[in-house]
């Protein structure tokens, strides 16, 4: 469920022929980018999720972050990404 407060992490993995693809994550809860980052780097480490990657690990720097916002109709939209050091 995506409530305010709601963050789109997409991490950057390499696959095994060399193309780049994200996976995305909603965190839900956490004040800022960062620890938005950090909580999808945690999920991602996850014993379940390494291996629905087949062990990939995330690019360095390789990071998405958008805010969920919700107007006063309660319409969702993604923010503009936000650079989030790496």
């Amino acid at each position: 469920m995506v409530i305010e407060g709601s963050w789109l992490v997409g991490l950057g993995f390499h696959t095994s022929c060399g193309r780049l693809v994200r996976q995305f994550y909603v965190i839900d809860g956490v004040a800022d980018l960062e620890q938005a980052r950090e909580e999808a780097l945690e999920k991602s480490a996850a014993p379940g999720e390494r291996a629905a990657r087949d062990g990939l690990r995330p690019i360095d720097g390789c990071v998405e972050i958008r805010r969920v916002i919700r107007d006063p109709l309660g319409v969702r939209r993604l923010s503009a990404p936000s650079p989030c050091p790496a």
